[in-house]
């Protein structure tokens, strides 16, 4: 195909297609063309955006060089973006030209351009399984499930706190414990013991966090509660522990220990996950023992240096981190990686060095490899990694494919009948 035409947003939020100038894409601030092979339609239900601050660049095919584009009709013009729905992973960022100060909200911004009447983004699926396509999620049921459930057990705090998850955050895990399937979460932690610099949650710089914090600290038979309901009737039941509306789940671990003990007495069924920053392994031992199945570590690098300039972590170090997965594995518990992903340095080569280096030391299962939602230019800032030297996201997928075949990669968590029978998606 051709590349596709350059999209910008006039000052009232309407979207145009550049007369002649093409697509650009960026990767850590370095601009190219996307190949044909980076590139797929919009998925449908993901959402365009524009970027205040930031003007487009294009590219003109005769000169062969990149056209920074501020004006139209002689008003100013905001760069577009994607965020594109989960299980597609972004591979380039959008190219822009800064223009004032302010921070970008917190979403993963992809770039986007126009082939006829159709929106191109450069991503590609990572993740087969359709959990999360929004067409699955009939706003009205839920409606009508949430007031059931609510009605059951009127004094259950976290069905409360789900419940304005599932229909003002618009959370698709919160949504899917009251539909009865999949992946659901289990909030327990108001605090943390890491201040990550894209935190969705808490914010202490001027980005606003995207939904707020749980404020309570639930009792054991709350969460017996939510768990039971869950893992006893959904299909394909995940409860997750550690979820976007909370802090750190070690940190109420012996709470968590307790309820996790509690169903298990009652059920086997389903799989009992908890998305950590692997901070204690202490805690992550205790876990084990009381009937956990897997856990999910965040990374968004293997490099401790560049670990903590966004963890920022507060009472533990990177080698807690390691120990905490070591554990995990020792307890033959399923561990994967949340990687979030960001172009231009997740893909650069010393970040692919480092991280084949950690999927051989620690024998992690899987990668989930997550788009990272913060302003690209904050995160270049935040990390200093401007002399990194990128090869491409479709390259560092394609390279840990060959070293480690047996690995896991996609985007969501896993039942734990899907443990050895999860097939990779090639990109």
């Amino acid at each position: 195909m051709n590349l596709p035409h350059l999209l910008f947003s006039d000052q009232k939020g309407k979207i145009h297609k550049h007369p002649f100038l093409k697509m650009a894409v960026s990767s850590l601030n370095r601009f190219k063309a996307p190949e044909s092979a980076d590139l797929i339609k919009l998925p449908p239900g993901s959402t365009l955006f524009y970027l205040p601050g930031r003007a487009p660049v294009g590219f003109n095919e005769e000169t062969g060089q990149f056209v920074p584009f501020f004006k139209f009709k002689a008003r100013p013009v905001y760069a577009v973006a994607s965020f594109i729905i989960p299980a597609y992973l972004r591979f380039y960022n959008p190219a822009v030209v800064k223009i004032d100060k302010c921070k970008l909200p917190l979403w993963a911004y992809t770039a986007c351009g126009m082939f006829g009447k159709d929106v191109y983004v450069t991503a590609k699926r990572i993740d087969r399984r359709i959990r999360q396509s929004p067409c699955f999620y009939k706003n009205s049921l839920i409606k009508k499930q949430v007031k059931i459930f609510l009605n059951d057990l009127p004094q259950n705090r976290l069905f409360k706190h789900l419940a304005n998850c599932a229909l003002n955050y618009n959370c698709l895990a919160a949504k899917n414990f009251f539909l009865k399937r999949w992946e659901a979460p289990v909030p327990t932690s108001r605090s943390c013991n890491a201040r990550c610099v894209g935190c969705l949650s808490y914010q202490e710089s001027d980005c606003e966090a995207s939904h707020s914090r749980i404020n309570f600290r639930p009792s054991v038979s709350e969460i017996y509660e939510v768990m039971r309901r869950h893992l006893a009737y959904a299909r394909e039941a995940v409860v997750s522990f550690g979820q976007g509306c909370e802090g750190e789940p070690l940190l109420e671990a012996d709470l968590i220990a307790e309820a996790i003990a509690k169903v298990r007495q009652k059920l086997s069924s389903g799989t009992i996950n908890m998305n950590t920053n692997a901070s204690l392994p202490g805690k992550i031992d205790l876990l084990c023992r009381a009937g956990i199945d897997s856990f999910r570590v965040s990374l968004n690098s293997p490099q401790e240096k560049l670990y903590n300039l966004y963890f920022r972590p507060s009472s533990y170090k990177f080698r807690d981190v390691i120990r905490s997965i070591e554990i995990a594995k020792k307890h033959n518990k399923f561990v994967s990686v949340n990687l979030f992903v960001f172009p231009g340095f997740s893909d650069s080569k010393e970040q692919i060095r480092a991280l084949l280096t950690f999927v051989k030391n620690t024998g992690v299962d899987m990668l989930q490899m997550r788009n990272l939602n913060i302003d690209p230019d904050f995160y270049f800032e935040t990390l200093g990694c401007k002399d990194f030297s990128p090869k491409g996201i479709r390259f560092l997928v394609s390279v840990l494919n060959k070293e480690f075949p047996r690995l896991k990669i996609g985007y969501f968590n896993l039942p734990k009948e899907k443990f050895k029978k999860f097939e990779n998606v090639v990109i």
